[in-house]
């Protein structure tokens, strides 16, 4: 029973990280286009040219996965 409650809680777990990934995805997207944005699993990677300085300077990207 308790093996069953574990692979719950996981399942739980898990899926509420996709929904978080794709959500810091989405504000991504939106910032830097469909194109820049790539999620692989658990990771979102964003590339493009200039990205280093803007997030440099915009604290709102240094702390877009803390924000809700």
């Amino acid at each position: 029973m308790m093996n069953e409650l574990l692979k719950r809680g996981e399942a739980i777990a898990s899926a509420r990280r996709r929904q978080m990934v794709q959500a810091v995805a989405e504000k991504l997207r939106a910032m830097f286009g469909a194109g820049a944005v790539q999620v692989e699993d658990t990771r979102v990677l964003v590339s493009g040219r200039g990205l280093v300085p803007r997030w440099l300077l915009d604290p709102s990207l240094r702390f877009l996965g803390g924000s809700k």
